[in-house]
């Protein structure tokens, strides 16, 4: 059921960038009805390679409506809070897991320091679909950090320690975000197949092979059920964080050398293999 709310979500996303120009060239009323409609995900190849969970219950996420003042930069902000009372942007801590061969044994619900901070551009305003409301145009960043020191060992890998503060996955992203009116629930995604820009950096995970990036981010708990405010974007509320991130094809594992065993092993193995075939006959090889 989960894997459903996350793939409408980044479909959503998908369309607005898609229709926004039709916004603004006073088709709104028709781009809205197609949003409503929904679609399949655009690819069948992207892989979930990493995902967060909160640890507790406490909220951890602030959105704070920017009000109606004509000098504003934007229509909200969003970010993380160190505690559930605190105002200003703060790190929590979350549950992180790569799902990646290699990592997923070591990196698997361990703890790590959470930071968000992004905000809706100023007069995009939200929109009303039937029963569901979708905040257009949201831009920032978030990054998860090791609270530990993370060691990774393999049959075939030499030994390697990253350092508290390992950079697990840092995203820069835009996006949107979309839930039911009066709510408690909200989802923030974007796929770079829906236009979106999305960058992967991380001190585990190379995504230079990468030709498609998505992230799915939920808020639940909200304080207050989603709503409109007066300058036509979202209302203010607390809530707690969880999500997941994907690319096609999934990134490589970055920062493991390989022992010099293992290249005696590859280059034995290699050299075999062109034995072989210097061996097959002629008429043999003509054939395959």
């Amino acid at each position: 059921m989960a894997r459903v709310e996350c793939t409408t979500v980044l479909v959503q996303g998908f369309l607005i960038m898609q229709f926004k120009s039709l916004f603004r060239s006073g088709y709104r009323l028709a781009a809205v009805a197609a949003l409503a409609v929904g679609a399949t995900q655009a690819s069948a190849d992207v892989q979930t390679f990493a995902t967060f969970s909160s640890i507790s219950p406490t909220k951890n996420i602030r959105l704070v409506n920017s009000g109606t003042g004509a000098s504003r930069t934007s229509d909200f902000d969003i970010y993380t809070t160190s505690t559930a009372t605190s105002t200003s942007v703060g790190a929590t801590q979350v549950n992180f897991s790569f799902l990646q061969k290699g990592l997923s044994a070591v990196i698997s619900n361990a703890v790590a320091n959470f930071t968000l901070s992004a905000a809706a551009t100023a007069n995009e305003q939200a929109i009303a679909a039937g029963s569901t409301l979708v905040q257009p145009t949201i831009s920032g960043f978030m990054t998860f950090t090791s609270t530990q020191a993370i060691t990774l060992t393999s049959p075939f890998f030499a030994t390697k320690t990253f350092a508290a503060g390992a950079n697990l996955l840092t995203v820069t992203f835009d996006g949107a975000m979309s839930g039911t009116k009066n709510g408690s629930n909200v989802n923030m995604g974007g796929s770079t197949e829906g236009g979106n820009n999305i960058v992967f950096t991380s001190d585990f995970l190379d995504f230079s092979n990468v030709n498609n990036s998505d992230l799915t981010t939920s808020f639940s708990a909200l304080t207050a059920g989603l709503g409109i405010d007066t300058n036509k974007s979202l209302k203010s509320f607390r809530a707690t964080a969880g999500g997941q991130f994907s690319s096609d094809p999934a990134p490589l594992v970055l920062n493991v050398v390989p022992e010099p065993v293992t290249w005696v092993m590859m280059v034995t193995g290699f050299a075999m293999l062109g034995l072989a075939i210097r061996r097959q006959p002629r008429a043999a090889r003509l054939t395959a």
